[in-house]
């Protein structure tokens, strides 16, 4: 029993000199691309290896951001749980032919690549109508007979939903429309001219369907326009994004450095 204990606090002293080095291992970076809600996405990638689509696969796969957070106390950083997520696959192609056997559900009828560029080395994804659950690390990777390489992309969703403006007329007088395409629960609409000015006391919204979970999806109008004017209508919810995140904590830097803590008594000094 008594080696236990020893045993333990021996690890549990190693973790917490760990955590007070002065050395930390750098966070990867990759290309981050944003894009506004509902809109589609468009995720670059492009390998001059690639001669022809014989004997050439490649495939698109989604993980979750990791996002790390700091905590004081050792017992609850040393009892979370590292639960593996297998990789969404995207997209696939092997020897001149999709392959999507494999293709997780919520990208189904929702992605594309442009084939005839498949060849030539193109390999880039089209993601349509993107929401928070598509946010993630995506990874393009490729192998064919001179070669091989992956690209990771990091796939952000802005809050706001920028719909196209339609210009029309209401009581002889001109003004400005959108619709939003997604669903909310308290809806803010935000309108700017092309000077980035914002304009919104002269706007006015309206529900145009409204869901049993209480979202809606809405329709604004911007009186007091000028036909030469350029408009911009933002759509946000109020209630803050649920975004699809992996989190791992890490001990924040407040500990003594070394393992002074701990003696072969199995006491914390």
């Amino acid at each position: 029993m008594m080696m236990k204990i020893v045993t333990s606090l021996l690890l549990l002293g190693v973790i917490l000199y760990e955590a007070g080095g002065d050395y930390v291992l750098p966070k990867p970076s990759y290309t981050e691309v944003k894009v506004p809600r509902f809109q589609n996405a468009t995720l670059p990638c492009e390998f001059s290896f690639i001669e022809g689509t014989t004997d050439m696969s490649f495939i698109w796969h989604r993980e979750d951001i990791v996002e790390e957070i700091e905590v004081e106390d050792v017992y609850a950083y040393m009892q979370q749980k590292f639960e593996f997520k297998e990789p969404q696959v995207v997209y696939s192609f092997h020897d001149n032919h999709e392959a999507l056997e494999d293709q997780s559900y919520a990208y189904q009828e929702r992605v594309s690549v442009e084939k005839e560029e498949v060849g030539d080395g193109v390999l880039t994804l089209y993601l349509h109508r993107v929401d928070y659950q598509d946010e993630g690390l995506y990874t393009c990777s490729a192998i064919g007979p001179h070669g091989k390489g992956e690209i990771k992309l990091n796939l952000l969703i802005q809050e706001e939903e920028e719909p196209p403006v339609v210009m029309d007329t209401e009581d002889d007088a001109a003004v400005a429309r959108c619709h939003s395409a997604g669903w909310y629960k308290v809806p803010i609409v935000t309108w700017y001219n092309r000077r980035e000015e914002e304009i919104s006391e002269n706007a006015t919204i309206m529900v145009l369907e409204e869901k049993e979970d209480g979202s809606h999806r809405i329709s604004s109008t911007l009186s007091g326009v000028k036909s030469h004017e350029i408009y911009h209508c933002h759509i946000r919810d109020a209630k803050k994004a649920r975004r699809a995140r992996t989190v791992h904590r890490k001990l924040s830097k407040i500990w003594p450095r070394g393992p002074a803590l701990i003696n072969l008594t199995g006491d914390l000094s």
